[in-house]
């Protein structure tokens, strides 16, 4: 059965590539279009792994990783963050309870976010 990942990306275009390239390489896409999205599609669906966008409309990526950290049915979810602000992975990596599994900085090639996906789901 085909892993389930959840991605969360309000720009289109970087949203096609990102569910392109995770179903060229077999995984159940679910695409939310921004953070309120993202926490209502992992509570439907509970996800393998999560993916989000830092900044995002309605939730930011850190909001939701947070609630997604509090709640006993999806703390254990692994997280992805990508964003382009470097200073934002910096802020987020230092405060110690994000407890996210990797991050990713944008630009990204899909072949990079396969390796950080196998590596986090143990493929």
């Amino acid at each position: 059965m085909a892993k389930k990942i959840l991605f969360a990306e309000d720009k289109e275009e970087t949203a096609r590539m990102i569910k392109k390239g995770l179903e060229l390489a077999g995984y159940e896409v679910i695409q939310a279009v921004d953070g309120l999205d993202a926490l209502e599609k992992v509570k439907a669906n509970m996800p393998d792994l999560i993916m989000l966008d830092v900044l995002m409309p309605k939730l930011d990526g850190f909001t939701v990783n947070l609630k997604l950290k509090e709640d006993i049915l999806t703390k254990d979810i692994p997280v992805i963050i990508s964003t382009s602000r470097v200073k934002m992975l910096q802020m987020f990596e230092k405060d110690g309870k994000s407890k996210i599994d990797a991050f990713l900085e944008k630009p990204y090639t899909i072949e990079e976010l396969w390796m950080v996906i196998k590596k986090i789901l143990k493929e």
